[in-house]
Formats: C-alpha cells, structure tokens, sequence
C-alpha cells in the first residue's frame, strides 16, 4: 500500500483534459470538472431535451411516440466534452475509456437505477463495416463500464443492419428517416430463445433528436422486452 502510494507521488497520473499531474483518483482535475458543460437548468423528463421552462413543450419528443421511456445524459455536447468524446471516438484513444465511465456516472447518479428491476445493459451496435473501419464499438465500452458500476451482465443484443453516413450534420427529419428499420435482434439470441424479457438500459455515446436509441428500443420491445431506458455521456441540443 505504501509502495504504491509512493510510486504515485513519483509518478502521478495526469488529466486527460489539461495534462497537469493528479494525485487523486479522478482522471479530471477540479479545473476541468468545472469546465464540463451542465445540462439545461430545465429539461424534458422523457429526452433531456433543453427547455425554456420547467412545464414547456418539448420540441423534440412531444410529437412523437418514443420507444424507450427516459433517456438520460451527464453534460451538455459542448467544449470539454466534445474535445474528449472526439479524441475517445475518432482518434481511437481508447484509454479514455475510465473517463467516460466517470462522466456517465454522473447521468446514472440522476436515476435510482436498483428500483428499476433492469435485466442488463445494451449497447447500440455500429453497422460492421464502420466498426471495422474503428476497430471498436464505442459504445460497447462505454456499456463495459455502466454494466460495471450497476453490477449487471452486458447483453450485445442488436445488430445494424443498414449503413448510413455520419449523423452529425444531418437534420432532425434525415437523422429519423435514415435510422428507420436500421437495427435488428441478433439472430445468434433467437438461437437461444424466442423472446427477451425484463428490462434494458440501452448505452450510447451522444444522444440529439434520440432516433437511434428508439431504434433500437423499438427492436428490444418487439423482441419482448418490457420496459427500456437509455444513458449516454452527452446530450446535443443541435436538431
């Protein structure tokens, strides 16, 4: 115990944000965690979508019907976050993968998840062609870490079926026709058994209009699953 404790005064690990030594657990400094972008002050309970006021209308899910029935988020896609979801993301940095654990643990402090009776954790797939391309599922890791920390199995339960270009500059209206009939079960579950049953938290990296978490909370219900939640690092208010 004391010989670590020394090798950490010698050799401190770093914040990934601003690079300056740590000597506590967190992989952000104060600084940083400062820096982290907050949700709007008010919200909608069901997409965490930013609203003008406690009781208003939710412009992004109130004209639909949504699959999943509370998608939470722990920052604002904004500055810091955007810098390390890019870096975890695009340019591969796997290593921050403890970070990312850490930012959506505060999503998952929001919610009294052991009251929820949830079954396991799914992560939203990448068509394979990109997931090669990666090498990684981002989001298979950051379900890694929420399965950890709610201390429940992680189910790799989807598939994507149907390829489709980058969201990120895509409107509303593109973002929902373009993930429409995108996932599917994997075929490998239905080997085992006909339908699913209990709960699911459904993990993603950004959630925006919530079309892709829909998605795949349509599948996981037509499969036979009861009830889906879904968590993500970040909420973008870009619509």
């Amino acid at each position: 115990m004391w010989f670590s404790t020394f090798l950490e005064l010698l050799y401190p690990s770093h914040c990934v944000g601003c690079g300056i030594a740590l000597f506590e657990e967190s992989s952000l400094c104060t600084s940083c965690w400062n820096q982290l972008p907050k949700l709007s002050e008010y919200y909608c309970p069901i997409c965490d979508y930013s609203l003008p006021t406690q009781h208003a209308h939710c412009d992004n899910c109130t004209d639909r019907k949504l699959h999943f029935l509370r998608a939470l988020s722990a920052f604002r896609y904004d500055g810091l976050v955007v810098q390390l979801l890019s870096r975890f993301k695009y340019a591969g940095d796997q290593s921050l993968k403890k970070v990312m654990g850490e930012l959506i643990s505060h999503a998952l402090s929001r919610e009294s998840w052991s009251s929820l009776s949830l079954r396991a954790v799914v992560p939203v797939p990448l068509h394979p062609r990109r997931e090669r391309e990666r090498e990684f599922n981002q989001a298979r890791l950051l379900a890694q870490e929420v399965a950890s920390r709610l201390q429940l199995p992680l189910e790799d339960l989807l598939s994507r079926i149907k390829a489709t270009s980058t969201q990120v500059h895509s409107h509303r209206k593109e973002r929902i026709d373009n993930l429409r009939d995108a996932f599917i079960i994997k075929k490998k579950i239905f080997k085992k058994t006909k339908l699913l049953s209990g709960n699911y938290l459904l993990v993603d990296d950004v959630l925006t209009t919530g079309s892709t978490l829909d998605e795949c909370a349509k599948v996981l219900l037509s499969a036979g699953a009861q009830r889906v939640w879904a968590v993500t690092v970040a909420r973008s208010y870009r619509q």
